[in-house]
């Protein structure tokens, strides 16, 4: 039996639980996974039906690839669980692990670099943000996810672990970045976005005119995009340190004259100029002109719809996708007049580098 609490998620038969050894392991194999707050996840295991949308009685994770291409982006468990990260990991194995990792090519981010300032001097663009990609051989197997989740559980406040896996593959990373929460009442969504390492001051980004104008552009798009649910509430703009790197951030909130659902928020938010252009246009045509392979997952939406009608939505960056032969550690960065390539470069290795400490790869 496990040892259940109530725990205040929006679904009442969802208690906080310490699942079993037996259902560990079928996590491990075949499964999900959300913060829920610093101290729940939401997890879930087992043979995942695929749906066109949220099952109203059960847990439903939205697990489409960046582009939306999937007709059933929902897959819905047959166990779930609302558990303590620091639980769950005192029963996950500390593992030794050994991946080598092959560097993004750097003269390709380069040349997107050169391609996207050049329409800067045009009307198309004002931001752009490329993806790169270090590779690894080989899926990330279960005894890499068990030392990921351990290293997920012990993370700064302000990362939100998220993933799914099966035996195909699937991704696993913890965001900074809230696309948004709705409880029923209130949606909430967060502009973010410059990146420095978290020992920078808040007087040097916050008035820095680069890192400005890159967080005033994902500012005004996402305001712009929630302004027609009601009155926007906007509050101040911040540095906000997690972990290795500090960012600038705004949260905004709406009050929804009706009740809003979850695939026209994504559509109305999906994707931020935090990780694709602005202005918006057309983003499924620029964005594959100017990233370093294809996104798949990295920056998708990610999220959990629960019963009742509470649910929350991600962007899935600082995390690994995997298929059966390659493991990926996406990065992005925010491209604006003013931008240099050398900084862009460094930017993207730090990402990167604290993306992979942060899962222990």
């Amino acid at each position: 039996m496990m040892n259940t609490a109530p725990v205040a998620t929006g679904w009442q038969q969802l208690r906080l639980s310490l699942p079993e050894p037996a259902q560990i392991r079928a996590f491990l194999d075949r499964g999900a996974l959300m913060a829920w707050s610093e101290d729940c996840w939401i997890i879930a295991w087992g043979e995942a039906a695929r749906a066109d949308r949220p099952d109203p009685e059960r847990p439903s994770f939205y697990v489409p690839d960046f582009f939306l291409r999937e007709e059933k982006p929902w897959r819905i468990y047959p166990q779930a669980a609302a558990v303590s990260p620091d639980s769950l990991a005192q029963m996950l194995q500390p593992r030794d692990i050994t991946r080598r990792w092959e560097p993004f090519d750097e003269k390709s981010f380069a040349a997107a670099f050169a391609k996207v300032t050049g329409e800067f001097r045009g009307v198309r663009l004002q931001k752009a943000v490329p993806a790169v990609f270090e590779t690894s051989r080989g899926a990330l197997t279960a005894a890499e996810r068990e030392r990921a989740l351990r290293n997920l559980a012990n993370l700064p406040a302000g990362l939100m672990p998220y993933g799914f896996w099966d035996e195909k593959g699937g991704a696993l990373g913890a965001s900074p970045e809230l696309l948004f929460e709705d409880d029923g009442v209130e949606i909430h969504t967060v502009a973010v976005a410059g990146t420095a390492r978290s020992g920078a001051m808040p007087e040097d980004m916050l008035d820095d005119p680069k890192e400005r104008n890159e967080h005033r552009l994902v500012l005004e798009d996402v305001a712009a995009q929630i302004a027609p649910l009601g009155q926007v509430t906007r509050g101040a703009t911040r540095l906000w340190r997690i972990g290795m790197l500090s960012h600038l951030r705004t949260d905004l909130r709406v009050m929804p004259q009706s009740r809003a659902e979850f695939s026209g928020l994504v559509a109305r938010l999906h994707p931020t100029p935090a990780v694709g252009v602005a202005p918006r246009g057309d983003w499924r045509g620029i964005l594959p002109a100017i990233d370093g392979g294809e996104r798949g997952y990295f920056s998708a939406p990610f999220g959990l719809a629960l019963p009742g009608g509470r649910s929350r939505c991600l962007v899935a960056i600082r995390g690994v996708q995997w298929d059966a032969k390659t493991t990926r550690c996406g990065a992005g960065c925010g491209l604006v007049p003013g931008s240099d390539l050398a900084r862009e470069l460094a930017e993207l290795r730090l990402k990167i580098s604290a993306t992979r400490g942060n899962l222990g790869l």
